[in-house]
């Protein structure tokens, strides 16, 4: 079963909106950062529910694209570490407008008129 074109077009429309969400979210707690499981906790509470593999890759491709930073800290235990995510600076210029528009990541209207 194959999809068409407009449900392509509808799950790609989905991933930019989940971008843009996280960028908005690590935008209000800067400068501080998110664990995954915060971070999926608040694109749950936007009504982006996701699972954490597919929040790790969105994560992935926001650092790639250099709007996100990823930090590598030790858990409560030793043998643990886990990723934090915090917005860069190059992040907030794209989030406040003063970047081009970048096709994978959907902005609300209202958010690039913060």
């Amino acid at each position: 079963m194959s999809t068409s074109p407009h449900q392509k077009e509808a799950l790609l429309r989905q991933k930019e909106l989940i971008r843009g969400k996280m960028l908005f979210y690590l935008n209000l707690i800067y400068p501080q950062t998110a664990t995954l499981p915060l971070l999926q906790a608040e694109m749950d509470y936007f009504g982006y529910p996701i699972p954490i593999e597919e929040l790790s890759f969105h994560v992935a491709y926001l650092a790639e694209k250099g709007l996100v930073q990823i930090e590598g800290v030790r858990g409560p235990y030793a043998q643990r570490s886990m990723n934090r995510v915090k917005i860069t600076a190059h992040g907030i210029d794209y989030l406040d407008g003063r970047l081009p528009a970048d096709e994978g990541v959907y902005l609300e209207p209202k958010a690039r008129e913060m």
